[in-house]
């Protein structure tokens, strides 16, 4: 396990099932995609346990006669047509607005390509330092990777951080790094059942 820092200058964002829900968002984006693709119905048990795997992984499993680019840009197009099914995080809003108020450094980690990821954060009214997405670096979550790039872009140390998730990608993501986890509704490094917690973290406390 990392310890978790006792002070913290980055916090490092996961994005579906953490700030937002966007599981049903996906649902009816990955099955307009494969119609339009000339593919399968994916159904809502197969959709659960490819959920958060990343693109190169969708294109493997689901369109294998596409190229990563393709199924982004069409991901990007058609995303916000299903907007409706989005759901913002009722804490998310506020914990984030007190982080940037005290100064802490936010960034969000997603497999989602960071082009739609910015569109999705601005839809939710979600204000961050920076976006690394699930393109932007060579291996998308469970790898390091873009935890570590997340570090210097903000300019911290694996040390001063923290990554805020809810799977095992972000967990095995944020040990790659050497970076402390905290998990909502999940065990890790530190655990929180709601967002609003983290700012109760002692760590948090300045």
């Amino acid at each position: 396990m990392q310890p978790v820092p006792r002070l913290i200058r980055a916090v490092l964002w996961d994005l579906d099932g953490v700030l937002i829900d966007s599981f049903e968002v996906w649902f009816h984006l990955l099955n307009a995609t494969s119609r339009a693709f000339g593919g399968i119905e994916i159904s809502r048990q197969v959709m659960v346990d490819g959920w958060g795997q990343g693109i190169a992984a969708d294109v493997e499993r689901w369109f294998p006669h596409k190229t990563v680019a393709e199924t982004e840009a069409h991901y990007h197009a058609h995303f916000m047509e299903h907007a409706s099914h989005l759901r913002v995080d009722p804490d998310a809003r506020a914990v984030t607005a007190e982080l940037r108020r005290r100064g802490t450094a936010q960034a969000l980690i997603t497999n989602t390509p960071a082009p739609l990821a910015r569109e999705i954060l601005g839809h939710a009214k979600l204000e961050l330092d920076d976006v690394v997405g699930g393109t932007d670096v060579p291996n998308a979550k469970p790898a390091p990777d873009m935890v570590r790039e997340a570090c210097r872009r903000l300019g911290v140390a694996a040390s001063e951080a923290i990554v805020v998730g809810d799977s095992r990608y972000d967990l095995e993501a944020a040990r790659g790094a050497g970076v402390a986890c905290i998990g909502l509704r999940m065990d890790a490094d530190a655990r929180i059942e709601r967002v609003g917690d983290l700012l109760e973290l002692a760590a948090l406390r300045y």
